[in-house]
């Protein structure tokens, strides 16, 4: 019951916000054009790339969606069919840490630690990412692990690989857990899955597509910058470790606070160092700071090593032979009471959903002028739109964020809503003041929201 609760909150703030005009156009607008083209047989065709979509990233999850907007669906059914898996995934996790710890008791605690994660709640308050769907993939394959079935964990885990390039770094950590659990035979065939997997697709697939490196490349650029063969590794590694020690160090550690440092109990928390180090090492900030959805990997990992910390904890293995001289039930309370408590209060003081969180969204007749202002651009008419605008209209062959025009007839903007850093940086005002003389006229405006479409006002 606490799952499908958690899942319903989920999905009702994640429609919420949308409908409040908080969804961004990156990624949100993004994946509903790439979804809503896909669906008309324009596969993965988007106007934000100048290549397809599968040069970026490889997300072949996303037919799903293009079948189910082909049914009727649009871009909230991307926000519920996350929410749902989200919520879902408490449940495999309860069931694993049941069967390690002997205890229901832990298994709802961590349960509960994981529906209430900041971390979590940061990844679906921004719009739709498809790795947040990996929870319950991972917490699955984490139940048959720990049951003695590997093939059933192999076949679990599979599915990941899907949702983007960069899953088969879940693929391989399940390939180290089946190792250490004698499972040989499963292990080799997750490893050589996931290393093929990361070859073709990432080193062969993509920059084919795409035709040469992609944007993306260049969040590691600085790594090797104005260096010569003779200073590559040393400059290299004095700026990644500068990088690692300015954002993902304290990033990384408030994850496993927020988990009461149980994960740190457990070897299994070094396979979440590796996808928080890939990350860390972007200079993209909320990549390198593990933020929003950068988070996944590092966190579904970080809760694998606290189930086995707390089977740890129950069976007086690991750390918990230094208090083997108390029972096995005071063990596991002391550590589920601790673990509530620090979830409880990251929860409190971080979490976008706290109820100490505070939003700005536009009021009842700020909306309805927005809504008026959206009727007025024609559908099908090329748009460039601000930022949490854009997921709005983002159903056609072109559309921008606002102020890249292009050739676009109609601009939507709105100077009392939120402007990205990229918008700003790309002069947003600049732009704007300038529309008249690059051939815009004013067709509606209320307010702060106002309408432009290219050739003469009405």
């Amino acid at each position: 019951m606490g799952s499908a609760a958690a899942a319903a909150v989920f999905a009702a703030l994640a429609v919420s916000r949308h409908r409040a005009y908080e969804s961004t156009a990156y990624d949100f607008g993004f994946f509903d054009q790439i979804v809503w083209n896909t669906s008309r047989g324009d596969w993965f065709e988007t106007s934000f790339l100048e290549y397809n979509f599968l040069g970026q990233h490889f997300e072949p999850i996303l037919l799903l969606f293009a079948g189910l907007y082909r049914l009727g669906g649009g871009p909230e059914t991307m926000l519920v069919t996350q929410s749902l898996f989200a919520g879902a995934a408490a449940i495999p996790l309860f069931y694993a840490t049941r069967r390690m710890a002997g205890s229901s008791g832990a298994g709802l605690s961590l349960s509960f630690a994981y529906l209430l994660n900041p971390a979590l709640h940061r990844a679906l308050d921004f719009d739709f990412h498809p790795e947040v769907m990996a929870f319950p993939f991972v917490f699955g394959a984490l139940y048959f692990v720990v049951s003695s079935r590997p093939r059933a964990a192999a076949m679990v885990i599979l599915p990941v690989l899907v949702l983007k390039e960069d899953m088969a770094i879940l693929v391989l950590a399940f390939a180290v857990l089946l190792w250490l659990t004698e499972n040989r035979k499963q292990a080799c065939v997750l490893g050589v899955t996931g290393v093929t997997w990361i070859v073709a697709v990432m080193f062969v697939l993509m920059p084919s597509v795409r035709g040469g490196p992609s944007d993306l490349n260049q969040r590691y650029e600085y790594l090797t910058r104005n260096t010569e063969p003779a200073t590559l590794l040393p400059v290299g590694a004095g700026r990644a470790m500068d990088r690692l020690a300015t954002d993902t160090a304290g990033s990384a550690l408030k994850l496993e606070v927020n988990l009461a440092g149980l994960p740190l109990l457990h070897p299994a928390a070094l396979l979440a160092a590796v996808p928080a180090l890939l990350n860390g090492l972007s200079d993209h900030p909320q990549q390198s700071q593990l933020d929003l959805h950068y988070s996944t990997l590092p966190l579904a990992l970080s809760f694998v090593a606290a189930a086995f910390a707390l089977g740890d904890t129950a069976a007086g293995r690991g750390w918990a032979r230094r208090v083997r001289g108390y029972s096995s039930g005071l063990r596991v309370t002391a550590a589920c009471s601790v673990l509530v408590f620090a979830c409880v209060a990251s929860f409190v003081i971080s979490s976008p959903y706290s109820p100490l969180a505070e939003r700005k969204s536009p009021d009842a007749l700020h909306r309805q002028a927005i809504a008026t202002g959206l009727d007025r651009i024609p559908a099908g008419a090329s748009v460039s739109a601000q930022g949490t605008l854009l997921p709005h209209v983002s159903q056609r062959r072109e559309v921008w964020e606002f102020p890249d025009l292009r050739e676009s007839e109609y601009v939507i903007v709105d100077s009392s809503l939120p402007v990205t850093a990229q918008a700003g940086a790309a002069g947003y005002d600049s732009v704007l003041s300038t529309l008249p003389a690059r051939g815009y006229s004013t067709v509606w405006e209320s307010g702060t929201v106002r309408v432009f479409r290219r050739g003469p006002g009405e």
